[in-house]
């Protein structure tokens, strides 16, 4: 069976197909050409069949097609009753799956349209700041207060305390050899030498590039595995272009600065980082009033002259002081119609911050301010991620499991906890299933909604719902054992769909791993 669309101008000539047996619940195709929405043929398709049709696809012809779900009969005078069907054809081309998990379940749609997600609104904005607030109080959440920052530090004594570290418990490799005693001592003296005084200042600033924070001052990847450059064991936690940071010393190479973020503490790319003059000009530009928050996986500026603008990465729950009042004609040589124009923050010649003017286009998936916080937007904005690859503590560009789960819930003002542990900490409705069974366990999942985060040892994912009788999940994977196959593990390392049947290499299915349900609210 083949179908195929030719093109003519501003319409589709044909569709070609042979008569199929139809479904019990039928499935119809309907042509279009670039979404003009010009109905040429219906014809319905068994499963297997439909499979045939999709590999007759080439992938740019893909969006010249919609698949929709229909059970009514032809209307004479309105066409088709239709409702939209979950995936456009060129998402269910040539694209491989988990196992258990079909091409439908492949977009938010599909489980939107299941009981246990709503777009009812779960928190105003006002309760969401609350619930901020008492996450950052919480014990066991290591989060950071950093308005709490005054006065000064003993740089001596907290060189000496950073410069006195352990080498790690594992053996670590750079490239294909072990990591030398004397490649960390190089680290430790970095610190040491320092330029610290016992009374030194806390300065306060924000990240001008999207940057990662690492548990030691150096710039090699050292890894588990020899040979495994995807893969820092040393890299902590990703920094999201102006991210409020609270700035200590610097090695004394310069390289690396020691700061803190909301959740994390650790070194930065000194280059990455712009200090204000004061902790009171900081203090102002913590809460914008008129903001846009980016809510796509990954935006990038427009191309530019500008060094510090041309095409740099805003990451999803970016959030970017919007310039309402601006008057003064062309921002980065350009007029600024049909752009946001947002202010960036900078890193002169000495390290000092100031603000760029810059321009987001409005067809970027942006938003003003932070989205309604409600079940269906939590899967519509992780669905946005999906097959994107794993970045262990935000190295390539990309996130880890919990930080996955940050960066979705930043887009409805959320600023959770930063490791799986800590995330368990957190004053939400969390329940314990470290003790129960997995009888028990699936009554528990059996009442969560949709986007709810569940944690097992070294992991967590969000919760999707429930199909034929298994739990899925979406979530940032490093590695799994595939149900279907429990002698052999996988690494992913991409951001996948799968279900509670899968199994952990230490033993047991995912489902009887969870030791932890947060629903935040």
């Amino acid at each position: 069976m083949k179908l195929k669309i030719f093109t003519a101008a501003l319409t589709v000539a044909a569709l070609i197909s042979t008569t199929a047996q139809a479904a019990e619940k039928p499935v119809y195709i309907c042509a279009y050409y670039n979404g003009a929405g010009t109905l040429i043929n219906v014809k319905n398709f068994t499963e297997d069949e439909l499979k045939n049709v999709f590999g007759a696809f080439a992938p740019d012809d893909a969006v010249k097609a919609k698949l929709f779900l229909w059970d009514g009969a032809l209307q004479p005078e309105g066409g088709l009753s239709v409702t939209d069907y979950p995936l456009e054809v060129k998402k269910l081309v040539s694209v491989t799956t988990a196992p258990n998990v079909t091409a439908e379940m492949c977009a938010a749609s599909f489980w939107q349209a299941k009981d246990n997600c709503s777009d009812e609104v779960i928190m105003t904005e006002a309760e969401i700041a609350e619930l901020n607030s008492r996450i950052l109080k919480a014990d066991g959440t290591h989060m950071n207060d950093l308005t709490a920052f005054d006065g000064a530090y003993d740089g001596t004594a907290l060189a000496k305390s950073l410069a006195d570290f352990n080498k790690p418990s594992k053996v670590l490799y750079l490239g294909d050899k072990p990591v030398s005693e004397s490649y960390y001592e190089a680290i430790r003296k970095n610190i040491r030498n320092a330029a610290v005084t016992k009374k030194m200042p806390y300065k306060f600033g924000f990240a001008v590039n999207r940057t990662i924070m690492k548990d030691y001052p150096c710039e090699d990847y050292l890894s588990e595995f020899p040979s495994d450059p995807e893969w820092d064991e040393l890299t902590a936690t990703g920094v999201a272009v102006n991210e409020p940071l609270v700035v200590l010393f610097r090695t004394a190479d310069g390289k690396f600065t020691y700061v803190y973020s909301r959740c994390y503490s650790g070194w930065a790319p000194t280059e990455d980082i712009a200090v204000c003059e004061s902790k009171a000009e900081w203090e102002s530009l913590l809460n914008p009033e008129n903001f846009l928050v980016v809510t796509g996986e990954k935006v990038y500026l427009e191309p530019s002259a500008d060094a510090d603008l041309n095409e740099k990465l805003l990451t999803m729950g970016t959030v970017l002081p919007l310039n309402t009042e601006y008057t003064d004609g062309a921002v980065m040589n350009r007029l600024p119609w049909n752009n946001y124009v947002v202010k960036m923050p900078a890193r002169d010649e000495n390290g000092k911050f100031y603000q760029k003017d810059a321009l987001i286009s409005a067809n970027r998936d942006v938003n003003v301010g932070y989205l309604p916080y409600t079940p269906a937007n939590v899967l519509t904005q992780a669905f946005k991620s999906l097959g994107d690859r794993y970045g262990w503590g935000g190295m390539m560009n990309a996130q880890d499991c919990s930080a996955f789960a940050q960066e979705v819930y930043r887009c409805f003002g959320f600023e959770l906890a930063r490791n799986t542990s800590w995330q368990a900490a957190m004053p939400a409705d969390v329940t314990d299933m470290t003790k129960m069974t997995t009888d028990e366990k699936k009554a528990v999942i059996d009442t969560l909604p949709a986007g709810a985060i569940l944690i097992m040892p070294g992991h967590e994912v969000i919760y999707l719902g429930e199909e034929n009788g298994l739990y899925y999940v979406i979530n940032d994977s490093g590695s799994l054992v595939p149900p279907d196959d429990p002698n052999t593990a996988l690494n992913p390392r991409s951001i996948i769909i799968n279900d509670l049947s899968a199994r952990r290499a230490s033993g047991g299915t995912w489902l009887e791993n969870l030791t932890y349900a947060v629903v935040i609210k």
